[in-house]
């Protein structure tokens, strides 16, 4: 794979390069940017044995088929720079091609963007079936390159293991961002270590050290700069130094609290009284990770399981599995999300 890593760099330029001819011309996407890249993931494009052009399906005729061992493996089409890949109707164009050939994955692409489908799972709609999107201009490279390994000719017959240890790893992730407290936590033995061996004759407070770290945990956690538009309201996150909050106020109902999770339960019970939050809405995601914090069923999105799970008013379930901080924090973006204010929100 260190052929492919060393590609991606100039196929990237000429992506920016040449973008008005990309986006314009389907072929010469196929021919200089996705044939380069299938044949640097072991597929030679030449080779009818390995990689098969507009064969036709039950469903269609996808752009490529890919075949090892004499078996089709996997479809990849390809759409101009143009077109949004994440559309609904480019997604069922390729599961259904899947479907039809018994193939588990697909891959759509426009050069740039890069995605992996699955072709089937029960109880779950055409974006969820979304595994992984790679995004040559706007992610580094190796983060691109570590998914798009899985479609190598070398890796495909364990596609399934390697894109569960892509979730995994999403999943870890989500959890630091959520918990940030571990991560600060984590970190304060190795930070005082440094310190101990390093710079023996300095004396430093935990607190000045706990401080630092909460100060760049959070520009980790915070996303875009100012000067990038954000993909939601930007949300001051809180640090609860107390203990269990007692009470919640949103707009004129009081509601007592017996424990930090009911902030966030309390809460989705009244934008369903509201008439905001309804089952048609799931699943729920808060943030830019892999998991939903509100669903039909407690399930995250790779079918994972809510770790502490409540059922709402309605039959939704909830995900509760968070500090206090974060159950504030969630609470004040799930009002955000409904477009209510988190201003109505008070804790005591």
């Amino acid at each position: 794979m260190n052929n492919l890593n060393e590609a991606l760099a100039p196929i990237v330029e000429k992506i920016k390069k040449f973008r008005s001819l990309y986006e314009q011309n389907e072929m010469a996407v196929r021919d200089q940017i996705v044939n380069p890249i299938l044949r640097n993931l072991g597929w030679n494009p030449e080779n009818p044995e390995e990689v098969q052009p507009n064969v036709y399906t039950e469903e269609g005729v996808p752009d490529y088929s890919l075949i090892k061992n004499g078996k089709k493996i996997l479809f990849v089409e390809a759409k101009k720079l143009s077109v949004d890949i994440e559309q609904k109707e480019v997604i069922r164009q390729l599961a259904k091609y899947s479907f039809s050939e018994g193939t588990k994955y697909g891959v759509l692409t426009n050069g740039a963007v890069w995605i992996l489908i699955r072709s089937f799972e029960e109880g779950t709609t055409l974006t969820e079936r979304i595994v992984w999107k790679a995004d040559l201009e706007n992610e580094e490279l190796p983060a691109v390159l570590r998914k798009i390994v899985a479609i190598s000719k070398t890796n495909i017959e364990h596609i399934e293991v390697l894109v569960k240890k892509a979730q995994i790893l999403d999943e870890i992730w989500q959890s630091l961002l959520d918990e940030p407290e571990e991560m600060i936590k984590g970190l304060m033995p190795v930070v005082k270590s440094i310190i101990s061996q390093g710079y023996p004759d300095y004396q430093f407070e935990d607190t000045e050290i706990e401080d630092l770290l909460k100060e760049r945990v959070k520009e980790i956690i915070s996303g875009p700069s100012e000067e990038e538009t954000p993909t939601e309201t930007p949300i001051e996150s809180i640090s609860w130094r107390g203990g269990t909050p007692r009470k919640m106020k949103l707009k004129d109902e009081v509601f007592e609290l017996r424990n930090s999770f009911e902030i966030l339960v309390n809460t989705a019970n009244w934008l369903i009284k509201s008439g905001k939050l309804k089952p048609s809405d799931c699943p729920v995601g808060i943030g830019r990770g892999k998991r939903n914090i509100i669903n039909k069923e407690p399930k995250h999105k790779y079918g994972d399981d809510f770790r502490a799970p409540k059922k709402l008013s309605n039959g939704l379930w909830i995900e509760t599995n968070y500090s206090t901080a974060s159950c504030i924090n969630y609470t004040k973006r799930l009002l955000e999300k409904f477009g209510v204010s988190s201003d109505i929100l008070m804790i005591e």
